[in-house]
């Protein structure tokens, strides 16, 4: 995708000298998925909080054994995440946080008890085995998420090969620019990775949507990493 109405501009120049040209370009990479990310709750009960957390600390050492079986582990954190928001995002969801806790309603003259749940995070290395785990995890008290994120275990590969796209695309528009001016050379004088807030945040938007798109229909094993450039060319004869 190339941003041409906003951000394509072609400074005023002598027309035997150079002409400066900017060109926003979107790249992309896909890539099959190597993890598949889902979420676990977990609780236990007790007569305090104590208790409870207790109970639930050892709930969840069952279900990690259990999933450990199947080749599941705990989540863990994403290799070159930074550069992608989304993986960023994603990324940030790995093992497990700090319980809550709540009180149960007593019925008669029964004690109430204390509740402590949590939300666990699992890695899984494919589609199929992340499905499979969701028995698995009611067998051992815990109730699974609907969702699987297609995740990779390495974003700096692809990011690249995403941003080599996009000065692919540039280039293209470079050289059109070239010759629609009756130029030959174009030169890459500047390379930015500053995103324009807006179409940044809906370039957000649009990989979150695609990430939980598989609800509606086939989830998807292919990850899309995308990069945006700015690259200003010197256009001359």
């Amino acid at each position: 995708m190339i941003a041409l109405p906003q951000a394509a501009m072609a400074q005023s120049a002598p027309a035997d000298g150079p002409v400066t040209v900017e060109i926003v370009a979107a790249g992309e990479a896909k890539v099959p998925a190597n993890r598949f990310r889902f979420s676990v709750k977990v609780a236990g009960k007790g007569a305090d909080d104590k208790a409870a957390e207790a109970a639930l600390a050892a709930n969840r050492a069952r279900l990690v054994q259990a999933l450990a079986a199947k080749g599941i582990r705990e989540g863990q954190p994403l290799e070159g995440a930074g550069a992608n928001p989304l993986a960023s995002l994603v990324g940030a969801f790995t093992g497990h946080g700090k319980p809550s806790f709540a009180l149960d309603t007593a019925d008669g003259n029964e004690k109430p008890q204390s509740t402590a749940t949590e939300t666990v995070f699992f890695d899984a290395p494919t589609r199929a085995a992340a499905t499979a785990a969701s028995p698995v995890a009611e067998a051992n008290g815990g109730k699974m998420a609907d969702e699987v994120i297609a995740l990779l275990d390495d974003y700096v590969g692809p990011t690249r090969q995403a941003k080599a796209d996009a000065l692919a695309k540039a280039r293209a528009e470079a050289a059109a620019y070239a010759t629609t001016l009756g130029l030959r050379r174009s030169t890459i004088a500047r390379i930015s990775e500053k995103q324009d807030m807006v179409a940044g945040s809906m370039s957000f938007f649009l990989q979150l949507i695609g990430m939980f798109a598989g609800k509606q229909g086939a989830a998807s094993d292919t990850v899309t990493v995308n990069a945006n450039l700015s690259v200003e060319f010197q256009l001359s004869r």
